[in-house]
This record gives C-alpha cells, sequence and structure tokens, in this order.
C-alpha cells in the first residue's frame, strides 16, 4: 500500500471539563465540506443498516430480565457482567451504581414491548462494536413485523450538571432512574459501533423512552458510531450533561431527530437524518428541537451545544409528497430552537424540510443577535413551507431571514433540492447514497476554509502521526483512514519490547477505521505502536503521562 492511502491521528477523547466548548475546539475535525460526506469515504458503511424490517437476526438463546416492568421489580444487575451471543431483553433492566455491563462486538440484543435497559449514575457500559462487528439492540419481532415502538429503548444516566431544580432528574418512560450533579467528565463508559433499532416507547404523553437517552452524561463518556432507526419518539435526546459525539445516524424516526434539553452542552460532529413521509407521531417532527428547559428560563448551566457536520434530509423529496404529507410533517422544521436555547449550528446541510429555521423565544433570538448562539457555514434548501419563522418572540421572520442570511454567517437558501448535487439522499428503498457530487455547494464552505489564514488549519498529515492530543492519560485511539480494503496488524509495546496490547489483527474496510487503547492500567511512560498495512510498517510514540 502506498503511504498516501493512510492518514494517522493519535486523538485523546476524555475531553477537559475545564476548557470551554468552541467550534475551534481541538474535538471537532477541522474538514472543508458543510455535511456530514466528504464525496469519498462513506463512514456508514459496513456498521449501518437502511433496511432493518427485514433483517435476519437469530432468535435468542438467553434472556435477560424478568418481564417486570417496574423499578422495584425489574432485573438490577449489582456486579460486573459481559453479553455475547444473541440475547432476549425482557423487562426493565438496570446496571447498578458501581456495576460494568459489557457487551462484545456482535452481540445482538432483541427487546420485548416496552423493554428498556439503564444504566444507572455511577455505572458503566462498555459496548464497543466493530465495523464489521456491530451491536445491534433490535425488535423481538420476526422480520417484516418490525415497528417503531417494538421496545423501550437505551438510556444513560450520568453525574455531569443539568438545570433541573437542585440539580438532579428523573429519567422519563417510568424507569425512575435519577441522574445528574457536578462531575462533568464524569464517565458512563463506551458506545461505539451500535445500532438501535424500533425502539422509543410513550408511557404517557410529555414522558416516553427514546431510542438513546442520555441524562447529564458526562465528556468522559465516549460515544460514536451510533445508528438509531424506527424510533418511536425522539432519535436521540439529551437531558443535560457534557458528553461529546461522533457519527451518528438517526434513520426513519417518528418524533425529532436530535432533541436537546436541560443545558446540554456538549460537541457533536457528522450526524445523518433521513426521515419517511409515512413515519410521524402525533407531535411536529423536527431535525432540532432544543430548549433550555421547559418553561424556557434562564436557568444555568443554559443549553449550548455545539453540533457540526450535520447532512439532514427531510420527508419531502418534492412538493408532490410535501403536499401528500401529514400535517405535523408539513410543519416540521430543520431546525426548531425554541425556549431560551442557545445551541449553535455550523457546516450542515438541510434538503427536503417542510420548514427552514423556525425560532420561537425571544431569549434565543436576543442570543442569536449577538451570536452566543448562531447558525453559520449551513446549507438549507427545498423547503415547501415557511423557510423563515418565528413565534412569540421580538422578531419577525424576514428579520430572522436576514439574520440568517448575513454575509458573515456564510449561509444558504437554496430555492431547488437538485442545486444541492446530493447524489440520492432520498432513497428509502434501503440503498440512499449521501455523497455530494461534483460542483455542490457543499465542498470548500466550511467554517474552517474561512479562516485569517484562508485555509483549514492542519489537524492531520499523511504517513504521519501527529501528536494531537498526545501524551494521554486515560483512553488514547489511532485512527486509520483508508482507501481500499487492506489486512492490518496493530500491537502495542512498551519501551523494553514487553507486549502491551493487540488492538487488531484482520481486514480493515475503506474509510475510517478507529481502534482504541485504554491506557488508564498502564504505567507513565514511553510506548510503541506497530502497525503493519499490508507490506508497509509505521511505528507511532505513545506517551503516558
Amino acid at each position: 500500500m502506498k503511504k498516501s492511502l493512510l492518514l494517522l491521528v493519535i486523538s485523546l477523547w476524555i475531553v477537559s471539563g475545564i476548557k470551554g466548548q468552541s467550534i475551534n475546539h481541538d474535538f471537532f475535525t477541522r474538514v472543508s465540506y458543510v455535511g456530514a460526506f466528504d464525496g469519498v469515504t462513506d463512514w456508514t458503511e459496513g456498521w449501518s443498516e437502511f433496511n432493518p424490517v427485514s433483517a435476519n437476526y437469530p432468535a435468542p438463546t438467553v434472556t435477560k430480565g424478568n418481564g417486570q416492568f417496574t423499578r422495584s421489580g425489574g432485573l438490577h444487575i449489582t456486579s460486573n457482567e459481559t453479553w455475547s451471543g444473541v440475547i432476549k431483553l425482557d423487562g426493565w433492566v438496570y446496571v447498578d451504581q458501581g456495576a460494568t455491563l459489557t457487551i462484545q462486538p456482535g452481540t445482538i440484543i432483541r427487546g420485548t414491548e416496552k423493554s428498556v435497559l439503564s444504566v444507572e449514575r455511577g455505572a458503566k457500559i462498555m459496548a464497543v462494536g466493530t465495523r464489521t462487528q456491530p451491536i445491534v439492540f433490535t425488535s423481538a419481532q420476526g422480520a417484516g413485523f418490525r415497528n417503531p415502538s417494538d421496545w423501550g429503548g437505551l438510556v444513560i444516566n450520568g453525574k455531569a450538571p443539568n438545570n433541573l431544580p437542585g440539580g438532579e432528574g428523573i429519567a422519563e418512560g417510568g424507569i425512575g432512574s435519577a441522574y445528574g450533579g457536578n462531575e462533568p467528565a464524569d464517565d458512563s463508559g463506551v458506545l461505539a459501533y451500535v445500532r438501535i433499532e424500533f425502539p422509543g416507547y410513550e408511557v404517557a404523553s410529555g414522558s416516553e423512552v427514546n431510542g438513546l437517552t442520555l441524562n447529564s452524561v458526562g465528556n468522559g463518556t465516549r460515544i460514536e458510531y451510533i445508528q438509531v432507526s424506527y424510533s418511536g419518539d425522539d432519535g436521540y435526546e439529551w437531558f443535560g450533561g457534557t458528553v461529546n459525539a461522533k457519527y451518528l445516524i438517526s434513520y426513519k424516526t417518528e418524533d425529532d431527530d436530535f432533541d436537546t434539553d436541560n443545558g446540554f452542552s456538549g460537541m457533536v460532529q457528522f450526524g445523518l437524518i433521513l426521515r419517511d413521509p409515512e413515519i410521524v407521531d402525533t407531535d411536529t417532527a423536527n431535525g432540532f428541537e432544543s430548549d433550555n428547559d421547559r418553561d424556557g428560563s434562564n436557568t444555568t448551566p443554559i443549553t449550548k451545544a455545539i453540533f457540526s457536520n450535520i447532512s439532514g434530509f427531510g420527508s419531502a423529496k418534492d412538493l408532490a409528497t410535501f403536499n401528500a404529507l401529514p400535517q405535523n410533517h408539513k410543519e416540521g422544521a430543520a431546525l426548531r430552537i425554541r425556549r431560551n436555547s442557545r445551541i449553535s449550528v455550523y457546516n450542515s446541510l438541510f434538503l427536503g424540510w417542510g420548514r427552514g429555521v423556525r425560532f420561537e423565544s425571544s431569549g434565543t433570538h436576543t442570543a442569536a443577535q449577538s451570536d452566543e448562539m448562531t447558525v453559520k457555514n449551513t446549507i438549507i434548501g427545498g423547503v415547501f413551507g415557511n423557510k423563515f419563522q418565528t413565534d412569540n418572540s421580538v422578531l419577525s421572520a424576514a428579520q430572522l431571514e436576514s439574520w440568517f442570511l448575513a454575509a458573515e454567517r456564510k449561509n444558504k437558501m437554496l430555492d431547488n433540492l437538485a442545486d444541492a448535487r446530493i447524489s440520492d439522499p432520498f432513497n428509502l428503498s434501503g440503498t440512499p447514497n449521501f455523497q455530494p457530487q461534483a460542483g455542490s455547494p457543499v465542498f470548500n464552505a466550511s467554517y474552517w476554509v474561512i479562516t485569517s489564514a484562508g485555509q483549514i488549519p492542519v489537524v492531520r498529515k499523511e504517513g504521519l502521526a501527529l501528536s494531537y492530543p498526545n501524551p494521554f492519560s486515560h483512553q488514547t485511539s489511532i485512527e486509520l483512514t483508508l482507501e481500499e480494503e487492506s489486512h492490518v496488524h496493530v500491537m502495542v509495546y512498551s519501551i523494553n519490547g514487553s507486549v502491551v496490547a493487540e488492538l487488531h489483527n484482520g481486514v480493515m474496510y475503506r474509510g475510517i477505521n478507529r481502534l482504541s487503547l485504554d491506557g488508564s492500567g498502564l504505567s507513565k511512560g514511553i510506548y510503541l505502536s506497530r502497525i503493519v498495512i499490508g507490506n508497509e510498517v509505521q511505528t507511532l510514540k505513545l506517551v503516558r503521562e
């Protein structure tokens, strides 16, 4: 393999709770394009599933849960436990404080009606799949009979701050899990290469379990390569917390795709939304819905998350489709920011929505005028209803339009979907293509292109390992971006030549592959990682501090 086929980055995933979040934070990969795809690499390849209704899953051989749907009667995991194989999840299952649930790559968990897995405050989940062996949470129903709300979902509860009274909340959906605290760097474990299919259960109006619910989860937790499909409520909902995430898919969700509340202040990069015109619940379905809190107060911490590089494809691929939509789809906005939220969105693409940008509170508008919250370097196209809408605010729709299209924000509103030149994003048959074509306006349009230097700051170099950041103290990752499928062997040695870990020995797919090294048990000092790709060998120096 030629050296040009390999990019290596050492990246630390434990983000300091002291350093404030910003679009220029080290967490963000500085790319030149808008949206989630660069026209070459498909990061969904190998682990995602766009036709889970018909997927063939084996029958469970093990049951976890006792069929009880109460906190006192459900199953409580009180010591470390490992799951593998094909599992039936039956009832409410709690991973209690002090326990760690490890789920092996390739494990399939099939949930019965209303079943929920709740990771309690002070517990951990280590669900680390691979590109070839993702972990799948799915329906207990057979192929062809699966629907949204077949089971409850996955809930993670942490100790990070929120803005609820007393700093503590109770998880929705009746499961009764407490969350919240004063530990921004709280660690609830790792979710990587995980699919969550047919979840989302409304127990009562305004009390639901989402596909993935993140309650005050701290930024010591690592979340990446997650797909939520056919959720009967939101795809993802954050209630406070500081957790960061990359590579999130929300597919054919009934309600909102990315819902942020109660002081969530994390960072998210590379997200994909694809909606289905025939799937919507009784509430308005939005790409983003964001509140500071239920009352729209100024209570701190303020909801101030940053999202970048989102590709959001709504339910209206053309006017005829829009005209036939249920009203809740017609009213769905790409960005519905309300109740005093300060969320910001950068470098994103939204096509085929009933509404474009909808701001609903005077506090949000005031923050927008000072860029305390913002939308920048974002392209919206094919909006068949109101492109700009304001509710109960100090600004008119025309003023919101002027704000969005101001030259310094580098946003665009396209009249026609075709002008975005995206390959086949509205294909609902299971083979969508989200890559931009030559001539697409997404290229060379990101925030990082428009810098004082006029170019993207260098964060990766061909054929070299970049100490960015390195040394590390907890967990570090080796990221390999391959231009073709290859056999890869990655070993880590101490300075005296002793084997510390074998991170991978087998085939890797074209595209981005990330390997994690847990350094929590390593002594301080220098370690060497030997990477063999075909006939090419490279050595990286890692420093554990």
